[in-house]
C-alpha cells in the first residue's frame, strides 16, 4: 500500500485557462471541478482507507498520518468519522432485517 497524492496541481490556473480560451474564469473552475457526489464518494472511501489502515493494519496514528501525508489530527478526525459511518450503517441494516419487507 501506498501513500495517495490527493492534491492533484493543475498545469494551468483557472485563470490563464480562461485568457487562453476566451471564457470566464468561474466557467474553467465549474468545468474542471470534480462532481460533488463523486467528491463526497472519494472521501468517503478516503476515510474507510485511513480507518483500516490504522484499526486493522495495527499502524500508530503517526504512522498513519506519514502514510497519507496528512497531520495525526487529521487522520484522527477521519478514522472517528469512519467509525460513526460504519455503526450507522449497521444500525440501519439491523433495523431493515427487524422491519423485514416494506409495506410500500
Amino acid at each position: 500500500m501506498t501513500a495517495r497524492i490527493t492534491n492533484r496541481k493543475r498545469p494551468v490556473t483557472a485563470k490563464e485557462a480562461a485568457r487562453r480560451l476566451g471564457i470566464s474564469e468561474r466557467t474553467v473552475r465549474n468545468i474542471a471541478a470534480t462532481p460533488r457526489a463523486q467528491w463526497l464518494r472519494e472521501k468517503a472511501e478516503e476515510r474507510e482507507e485511513i480507518r483500516r489502515y490504522h484499526d486493522e493494519g495495527g499502524h500508530s496514528w503517526s504512522e498513519t498520518g506519514a502514510h497519507f501525508g496528512l497531520t495525526q489530527d487529521t487522520v484522527k478526525r477521519r478514522a472517528y468519522r469512519a467509525r460513526k459511518e460504519r455503526a450507522a450503517e449497521k444500525r440501519e441494516a439491523e433495523l431493515l432485517a427487524t422491519m423485514g419487507e416494506p409495506l410500500f
